[in-house]
């Protein structure tokens, strides 16, 4: 016996209501964070969208659109950049910040595929309210609520995707020129922007077709109607499936013409795209595929509640949930590795699990044999399990926060000329330098550095006016090899001497470097990167004062020092019975010393008064560094270590450094006593009890 629909007016009144208030707590959750840093996940892909962004504002859009990371012809191209090219219009015309503007456009896009999913609702003969209970299924999913505020081109090959498959549907249901011109250009620009996306709806486009096909069987100009059914499918498909052809080869061409991106060619990504067959029969893969469904787009309570109302479901729901359902397993299918490896793959073929989800929930809204307001209960759980979902997940990204851009990123775009290229050794083609830095990297990605004949190949295509303006050594591995960069450096002509260090990085720069470059590089340093190189009136000496040491017992000091600055003064203490010249930091010592010069040898310390316990005040300790000041007016910092006597028992009284100088120092050496972490001079009482410098 058929279902008796009960009264609905006053539900479809709630859940308008209901659809607004999900529309407002989304608009909500995907402005979290809105002025964070994109290096919240995946950042390389989204690093990797958002560099070629910002070329395209810098250069224009052009065909082989620049990615410059491994050199001429700075082009790499991945994907069409349909979603790049609307971002960095809406970035020039509105002059909203460029990852803003990526934010916004993604989420436009996410709430752009919104109408042709209600239009295709209709397919399942669901009145108007009751297809809203399928868009907020699929609104308040955790995937969207997350990847949807990134700067990546998820959402916006979603968009193209289902609105091709809504346009199709019109235009097997009535096949004119307008419908299906329509159809080919929703087409075209999902599978340009994303093919993977838009190979994911080839299921359910095929059910689509084949229940038109069905149709036009039973019809009474049948050949007629299953000619046009035919034309509805084949022109669409065959253009935009030719034009993504097309662009492959046309992409695959262009990274062949750089001996460092050939093996990002569509034919060199093959096995990490499908992965091997293998893969699917692994029982660790279903495995992973459960735990990342139900933990980041469909919850296992809202399959539950999905599946119990599958019985009840009229039939052609039913159907068009089991095409969509196809169509959602295709993709792990289909890209076994890519979605084995990355939870964002989903954004392209959840939207169609959750709608078969919420489809099954809407089929029997009005459904009599239900109890009162089981329909309800029902949607509120699922709504509750998604939002949880969301919370015990992606929700920690906002409340972790994203790191930071890095500080040796504004460093590079402080030394570099906007011409100049950044060669970078040991991050592979990781853009997170490049894109922060704003600068053209000559990345030498895997492990090719030792490739010197491919670089200097690279490297005769570059223009005149583009040169190696810096060079970064990423990673311990590389930085150990001191034979590796004394050649790299004397090859382009850089400092033997790292200007900066974090980490991770040593960033080298120009041997004749304008002293002024360096000061704007000090002036915008971060603590997160340690500068070793600083201009002759850097921040600290600027704020010393000279002493006068005549009279001083300066025996100990070999040579004696030609100056000495502090701001608190300096005087001859006595510690444990030898003298000691006193020097509360900031203070310096400045030696000449004598041509041939090879070692340095010094004693330091803090006396254990400035950390005594029971004291009022104690010192947080000091820095320890030691400089030596070129004739071009530069600092290179040769030694850098910090004292902590109060939490470190090897820091307590007198120190010993030994320090072997660089060949051929000429100019003066500055050791140097700064404040600790705080920058809190309190106690920082520190002496000298002897210098050496032989």
């Amino acid at each position: 016996m058929a279902a008796t629909p009960v009264n609905s007016a006053p539900s479809a009144r709630a859940l308008i209501v209901m659809f607004a208030s999900v529309i407002a707590l989304t608009i909500g959750l995907l402005s979290l964070s809105w002025h964070a840093s994109i290096l919240d996940r995946y950042e390389f892909r989204q690093l990797q969208t958002a560099l070629t962004t910002h070329w395209i504002v810098q250069e224009g859009w052009h065909l082989n659109y620049l990615t410059p990371l491994f050199g001429p012809p700075w082009s790499v191209p991945m994907e069409f950049p349909t979603y790049q090219i609307i971002v960095a219009t809406v970035h020039q015309f509105s002059g909203i910040p460029l990852e803003q503007a990526g934010r916004l456009t993604s989420i436009a896009f996410l709430f752009a595929c919104l109408p042709a999913l209600y239009d295709l609702l209709s397919f399942a003969g669901l009145k108007p309210s009751r297809r809203l209970i399928v868009l907020v299924v699929v609104l308040t999913s955790p995937v969207y609520l997350f990847y949807a505020r990134t700067f990546m081109i998820e959402t916006t090959a979603l968009c193209f995707a289902i609105w091709f498959l809504a346009l199709f549907r019109h235009a097997l249901e009535s096949p004119h020129r307008g419908w299906i011109i329509a159809t080919t250009i929703a087409a075209s620009l999902a599978a340009l922007t994303k093919i993977t996306t838009f190979i994911v709806f080839g299921l359910p486009a095929a059910a689509l077709a084949i229940s038109s096909y069905r149709a036009a069987t039973a019809s009474a100009d049948k050949a007629s109607t299953i000619k046009r059914v035919f034309l509805a499918s084949l022109i669409p498909a065959g253009i935009s499936l030719g034009l993504a052809w097309w662009w492959i080869g046309h992409s695959d061409a262009v990274k062949d013409s750089n001996p460092f991106t050939g093996f990002l060619a569509a034919r060199e990504m093959h096995a990490w795209n499908y992965g091997p067959w293998s893969l699917r029969l692994d029982w660790s893969f279903w495995v992973h595929m459960q735990e990342t469904i139900v933990g980041f787009n469909l919850t296992e309570g809202a399959i539950a509640i999905a599946l119990f109302c599958v019985p009840f479901a009229p039939n052609r729901s039913r159907w068009m949930a089991a095409a969509a359902l196809a169509g959602f397993i295709s993709g792990p299918l289909i890209f076994a590795n890519l979605y084995h490896v990355h939870d964002y793959y989903y954004a392209a073929n959840s939207l169609l699990l959750l709608s078969a989800a919420g489809l099954m929930i809407a089929s029997i809204w009005d459904d009599s044999r239900l109890p009162r307001g089981a329909n309800w209960l029902a949607l509120a759980l699922v709504l509750s399990f998604q939002l949880h979902a969301y919370y015990r997940g992606y929700y920690s990204h906002h409340r972790n926060g994203s790191p930071a851009a890095p500080a040796m990123a504004a460093i590079i775009h402080d030394a570099v000329p906007a011409d100049g290229v950044v060669l970078i050794y040991g991050a592979d083609w990781d853009p997170l330098l490049p894109y922060y830095a704003q600068r053209r990297a000559l990345m030498v990605p895997g492990h090719r550095e030792d490739e010197t004949d491919v670089l200097e190949q690279v490297l005769k295509t570059l223009p005149a006016q583009q040169k190696i303006a810096a060079m970064v050594i990423h990673g311990d591995k590389l930085r150990a090899r001191a034979d590796f960069i004394r050649e790299r450096v004397a090859r382009f002509g850089l400092s033997p001497q790292p200007v900066a260090r974090n980490s991770t990085d040593e960033l080298y720069l120009p041997a004749a470097i304008d002293p002024s470059v360096i000061a704007k590089v000090a002036a915008n340093s971060s603590n997160s990167v340690q500068l070793l190189a600083l201009p002759a009136d850097d921040s600290i000496s600027a704020s010393l004062k000279p002493d006068a040491i005549t009279g001083f017992d300066l025996s100990a000091f070999h040579p004696v020092p030609i100056a000495v600055r502090s701001k608190y003064g300096v005087n001859i203490g006595v510690l444990d019975g030898r003298k000691v010249l006193n020097a509360h930091a900031p203070s310096e010592l400045v030696f000449h010393p004598a041509p041939g010069a090879r070692h340095l040898r010094a004693v330091v310390g803090l006396p254990d008064a400035s950390f005594a316990a029971g004291r009022d005040a104690i010192t947080d300790g000091i820095t320890i560094d030691i400089f030596v000041a070129a004739s071009t007016g530069i600092k290179q910092l040769l030694f850098h270590r910090q004292l902590d006597p109060v939490h470190a028992a090897g820091d307590r009284g007198p120190q010993t450094i030994e320090l072997d100088l660089p060949p051929a120092v000429t100019g003066d050496l500055i050791l140097r006593l700064g404040n600790g972490p705080k920058n809190d001079p309190t106690n920082d009482w520190a002496y000298w009890a002897a210098v050496d410098v032989q």
